[in-house]
């Protein structure tokens, strides 16, 4: 059987086991952060996950901008000449290789463009977030199709969402 009619199969039985080579997925907000600014930091442990690389948001402000990447559309590179669609389809599939299944099909998650709701009700995916900002606050529209949704106690408190990461 496909993994694709393994998913709809236990998509009409229960909420689906993620395959067992999927990775973890983890998006971390530094709100307001500028490249320059994190550059000039010189963020040595935050590089040991990857290269730093000049990304622009789709909205500028906190609210939109994290609508943007719950669908799945995180920050771009500003391409030149090139279509929107066509960088969203690209992007989209280079979600297989972020979380480390080949045969992923993000056509699966149109119409709904709710990447919660993806990673949980069809990848199987335990979704969680933990913000410090109240205009992200549980009561929003944001928080939909997460398992749990927190806010800590104070603004700006990246070391409380870090105490709390669990992973099994």
């Amino acid at each position: 059987m496909s993994f694709r009619d393994r998913l709809r199969q236990l998509r009409k039985d229960s909420r689906p086991t993620p395959p067992p080579e999927a990775s973890n997925y983890i998006i971390l907000i530094l709100d307001s952060c500028r490249f320059d600014s994190l550059q000039k930091a010189k963020p040595s442990n935050m590089l040991k996950l990857g290269e730093l690389q000049k990304r622009h948001t789709y909205a500028s402000w906190t609210a939109p901008s994290h609508y943007n990447l719950l669908m799945g559309l995180l920050p771009h590179p500003s391409p030149s000449n090139v279509f929107a669609s066509t960088y969203y389809k690209d992007d989209f599939r280079r979600f297989a290789e972020r979380l480390n299944i080949p045969d992923l099909d993000f056509s699966d998650m149109i119409p709904r463009m709710w990447l919660p709701n993806y990673l949980k009700n069809t990848m199987g995916y335990h979704t969680r977030a933990i913000v410090s900002m109240p205009v992200l606050n549980p009561h929003t529209p944001l928080a939909v199709d997460f398992d749990s949704y927190e806010m800590t106690e104070k603004h700006n408190d990246l070391n409380a969402i870090i105490d709390k990461l669990q992973f099994s």
